[in-house]
Parts: structure tokens; sequence; C-alpha cells
């Protein structure tokens, strides 16, 4: 009987080839858990910052329904505007300065201007890239109407090459209807 395999042949383990295929599937791997994570902590970020909107734009809700004298009234504007801490309005009225942030007595169109303009300032603190624009409707027979609009810019971590992220993403957006 003869053997047909000597002792070398039996000899069992893992080649240099096998071993540098390992590491690089290993290597892909990892790159594409790392590529999660970051996916991940940006889609964090962006919802946290979507939730914080919706909060700055409800206490801006809030502040139109603690103030009913004003907002349900006939002097309040069609529209109005806010970018940075600027607040537009061309009627006069919520971009007027307010002596002593409304800390004494005031009017009803001052406490609005006052609400309006703070609102401005924290929404400028925690997006400085922000716009709000507010339309109003004052019908003669219709209780008061508004309409907010915010957009903000916020960057993205891409999932690839061909999918939306970064600086070419549409500008993001929240809106809200209330009738103060």
């Amino acid at each position: 009987m003869t053997r047909l395999f000597s002792p070398l042949v039996k000899a069992r383990g893992f080649t240099l080839i096998e071993v540098l295929i390992a590491l690089v599937v290993t290597a892909v791997g990892l790159l594409g858990l790392a590529k999660m994570q970051a996916l991940a902590i940006s889609s964090t970020k962006t919802s946290g910052n979507r939730s914080l909107i919706a909060l700055q734009v409800g206490s801006l809700v809030s502040a139109m329904h603690a103030n009913k004298a004003f907002w349900t009234s006939a002097a309040v504007p069609s529209t109005f505007s806010a970018a940075t801490s600027v607040v537009s309005d061309t009627s006069g009225i919520l971009n007027a300065t307010v002596a002593g942030g409304c800390a004494s007595l005031c009017t009803p169109a001052n406490m609005a201007a006052n609400d309006v303009q703070v609102w401005a300032a924290d929404m400028n603190k925690q997006f400085p890239s922000y716009t709000a624009k507010v339309n109003c409707t004052n019908g003669t027979n219709q209780p008061v109407s508004c309409q907010i609009y915010v957009t903000w810019t916020e960057s993205n971590v891409a999932l690839s090459q061909t999918s939306s992220g970064g600086a070419s993403s549409p500008a993001p957006s929240f809106s809200v209807f209330v009738k103060p």
C-alpha cells in the first residue's frame, strides 16, 4: 500500500493569503460600522433640532394665546417676519421698542411686541440661520388665524454619494396654524 499524502500535505492552518483576506473583510465591516455610527449621530442631532424648533414655535403660539386682547383684535398685522434677532413688521406694532421689556404695566400691543422680540432673540441663540414668517387673517366676521412658517439650515451626513446630504439638501421647514 502506497501513501498518497505526505506528512507535509496533512498540515492544516491558515495561509498568509487567507489571513489578508480576513483582514480586508474585517476592515470593510468596521468602516461600514463607523459610517452607520456617524449617520446615527447626525440623525439624532437633526431630530433634536427639529424638536427644539417645534418647542420654540409652540412657545410663540402660547404667547399668542396668553395675549388674546391683542391677537384677537383688528390691530394684528397681516404679516410679519423674523430673522436673527430682528422682527420686521410693516405696521410698526411688533417691531416697536418696548421700554423695560414690559416689566411694568403695558398695553396688549406692547406685550405682543415684547413676546415676539424675545422669541426672535431666543430663536437666534439656538438657530442663527432661521427665518420665520407669520401670516395672519383678520376678517370682519371671522376670528383671527395665523400661519407660522419657520425655515432653517442644518448639515446632514449623507448615506452614500448619491443620497442627499450636506449643503445641497433643501432647507427644512416647520409650520403651524393657530387661532389665538
